[in-house]
């Protein structure tokens, strides 16, 4: 499981996470969900070792990551807006985060989000939907222990977002996967996740199942960002 406790990160002066506490048990998906600006990416980035906390601890299965190096993490995230590399096919995308010569874990990865044969496509070839799997599957193919999804449906039009929800969603199931998607959007973070974080200014209000935060809101604020 993974287990923040008083998580903070100053960039300059300004505090953008206070104290964030959160714990997410194994093959949980955790949906943090608030409005810009709250901090949702930034605890993405803290818990990958990209952005450097000034106080608090990162701890996975009993072990402190708080200053174990990225790369040495083994979590997956995938960036708002995917952060494709335009020059390099979608086998070349997918397989950037494996071991060089690693081709059956791009095979797997493409095969999980149903791209199989796509591997010596372009990317300025592929669709908003398809770019969003060969994203999904790049974060995926080095098998992470833990998956980060940063706004993962935001940049597609909504007819195409419900869809990919729904295969989402069952693709993280299937793989067991434990993970955490950042969202502004209530209706993506009930259907995609287990339970729900809120965030405001830089902090955790509540965590809980839908239902829970719609029965017992924290404050007013809950119910009325929840609508």
């Amino acid at each position: 499981m993974l287990e923040i406790e008083d998580l903070s990160v100053t960039v300059g002066e300004i505090r953008i996470l206070e104290k964030i506490s959160l714990r997410v048990d194994d093959g949980e998906i955790l949906g943090v969900l608030g409005p810009s600006g709250s901090g949702k990416s930034t605890l993405l980035r803290a818990i990958a070792g990209i952005v450097e906390p000034v106080a608090g601890s990162v701890v996975w299965d009993g072990v402190d990551l708080t200053d174990t190096p990225t790369h040495l993490r083994r979590f997956g995230l995938m960036f708002q807006g995917y952060a494709l590399f335009p020059h390099l096919s979608v086998g070349g995308n997918v397989g950037f985060g494996v071991p060089a010569g690693d081709r059956k874990s791009v095979e797997d990865a493409l095969r999980w989000v149903g791209l199989d044969g796509f591997e010596g496509r372009s990317i300025e070839d592929l669709s908003g939907g398809e770019k969003q799997r060969v994203a999904l599957a790049r974060t995926l193919a080095p098998r992470p222990r833990l998956v980060m999804l940063d706004e993962p449906l935001g940049a597609l039009d909504r007819n195409l977002r419900e869809r990919l929800v729904v295969d989402t969603r069952t693709l993280l199931r299937e793989r067991g996967s434990t993970s955490i998607i950042v969202t502004h959007d209530r209706d993506e973070a009930e259907a995609l996740c287990d339970r729900l974080a809120l965030m405001r200014g830089g902090s955790i209000i509540q965590t809980g199942r839908l239902d829970e935060l719609l029965a017992k809101p924290a404050e007013p604020w809950v119910t009325e960002f929840l609508g």
